[in-house]
């Protein structure tokens, strides 16, 4: 298979029909398997997933950074059709990336002292040891293919991998069901996650083989371009470490200062936002490379133009996520699980802020891929990750799991919601931020008077509390959220972009 020749529009195009399917059948199976996680295996055992699972973000720090670092400088070499660069480049890789596996190996079982810290439950989790191994050994392996798999996608061409996830986590949510009924053991639950993740990058590395036979040529980087390479990396990594802070100690604090089942419960509704943020980031991580492929080719007036469509999707979707979590979430919880599992009103509210925080910058994000622009925002993400810390253990000591959610916000908030716009657009767009900033309130606005558009029908009118209902209120929402918006942007020319770029996918589709 030759370097990608189609068009920025139809690679994109199809990345995220085929993301979005990928994601579409996992996420249904997710609600599924969790019901039945929930039922068969007990909500101390979905604690303790959930709280591993963040350790194991905080491991990932171990790559230092390599994997971003290494799409970024794919990109002009495939721009310039450069297989030599690219098999020097993706050798080096390799070697770096089993240097990873093994250090990952290393410092998770060097950790296993600390458990005993983290862990907060009224009941001894027999085993707890060798769970915590087999997700350390997960994560470990799936570094020993990322080389590959990062070269499809730099080549825009992450549809064949979104295919092959489709079948294999049906394989392996469906294996998960039947032995969550059949045996109710957590081990053979985490065995199946090991095995998925060999056999997902076992397959990757056959297809890359075949697509990309450059990548068996002995090419070697000289000493110069490798120390260009760890210059990249150590931008990076200050920026993952700030990354993995962040998002890596919310858990594991509220395991500390709330308890791990509450973890356990937590991570229901973090199932559903991410999942819905999962949606949102396809969209634009499928984006990505073609950004990338932008930023090397197209001219400055054009990136720009793009970066506003991409901006106008995300606060359209950022308000559809955020009022339909405010006003549907707890109901469907109790659908799904029952009373017993659903949170209070004010860390809903703390999870809604945080999404929709999330979604609004994911342009920025996108954009921040694709010019490999860290050097710049690696010291404000490590104050933002410093405050969240500090915030999460003050706030979470006064008022319990919502003061920890509400750190997370605060320390976005006071750093780099700003700071990273405003990088962006003095070094690369090289205009003044202000723009930014007034759309970005404009449009908080806008998402407050869909709230409240749906505030009397969503609590005034006698709603039941069946699917039935459900389905009805989400009606609702989404017809609001969906006039308002339509009606403030229909004469925009962002909205007029996206017609038309979304008209000539329908059309190359035909």
């Amino acid at each position: 298979m030759p370097l990608n020749t189609e068009s920025r529009t139809k690679s994109a195009g199809k990345n995220v029909s085929t993301a979005f399917l990928n994601k579409a059948v996992f996420l249904l199976l997710t609600f599924v398997r969790r019901r039945i996680f929930v039922e068969f295996i007990g909500v101390h055992y979905l604690g303790i997933n959930g709280l591993f699972a963040n350790v194991l973000t905080l491991l990932s720090l171990a790559d230092l950074g390599l994997g971003r670092a290494m799409n970024v400088s794919l990109y002009r070499p495939i721009a310039d059709n450069d297989t030599q660069h690219l098999s020097a480049l993706l050798n080096y890789y390799k070697k770096l990336y089993h240097y990873i596996a093994a250090a990952v190996m290393g410092i998770g079982l060097a950790l296993m002292p600390v458990l005993r810290y983290i862990v907060n439950m009224d009941q001894d989790i027999p085993h707890l040891y060798l769970y915590y191994v087999l997700f350390v050994a997960k994560s470990a392996v799936s570094y020993l293919f990322s080389y590959k798999a990062s070269m499809i996608r730099a080549d825009q061409k992450s549809y064949i991998i979104n295919k092959l996830d489709i079948i294999v986590n049906l394989a392996r949510v469906l294996l998960q069901i039947v032995v969550m009924v059949i045996f109710k053991q957590y081990i053979l639950y985490l065995l199946l996650e090991v095995g998925a993740v060999v056999t997902h990058n076992l397959i990757v590395s056959r297809v890359a083989d075949k697509s990309y036979p450059f990548l068996k040529e002995k090419n070697q980087l000289d000493d110069a371009e490798k120390r260009s390479v760890f210059s990249s990396m150590s931008s990076v990594f200050l920026y993952k470490l700030s990354w993995s802070m962040i998002n890596g100690s919310d858990n594991i604090l509220i395991s500390m200062i709330c308890g791990t089942v509450v973890v356990g419960l937590y991570s229901n509704y973090t199932t559903i936002t991410s999942h819905l943020l999962e949606f949102v980031a396809l969209l634009f991580t499928s984006l990505t490379a073609s950004v990338g492929n932008l930023v090397a080719t197209a001219a400055l007036s054009k990136r720009y133009k793009t970066f506003k469509s991409m901006q106008l999707v995300c606060f359209w979707v950022g308000a559809i996520v955020s009022v339909c979590l405010l006003y549907l979430t707890q109901d469907f919880i109790r659908i799904w699980l029952g009373e017993k599992y659903v949170l209070d009103n004010l860390a809903l509210i703390a999870v809604v802020q945080e999404t929709f925080l999330t979604c609004i910058m994911r342009p920025v994000w996108t954009f921040r891929e694709g010019t490999g622009m860290y050097q710049q925002i690696r010291y404000i993400m490590f104050i933002a990750a410093l405050v969240n810390i500090g915030c999460s253990i003050v706030l979470g000591k006064l008022i319990g799991l919502s003061g920890i959610l509400f750190a997370t916000t605060i320390a976005r908030l006071t750093t780099y919601f700003w700071y990273e716009p405003w990088i962006l657009f003095k070094r690369f767009f090289k205009i003044p931020a202000r723009e930014f900033f007034v759309s970005n309130l404009k449009n908080i606005l806008l998402m407050l008077i869909c709230v409240g558009l749906c505030y009397f029908p969503m609590t005034c009118i006698g709603w039941g509390t069946g699917l039935l209902s459900w389905f009805g209120k989400a009606a609702i929402c989404m017809g609001v959220i969906n006039s308002v918006y339509f009606l403030r942007y229909r004469k925009s020319p962002e909205f007029r972009d996206i017609y038309d770029r979304g008209a000539r996918l329908f059309k190359k589709a035909e």
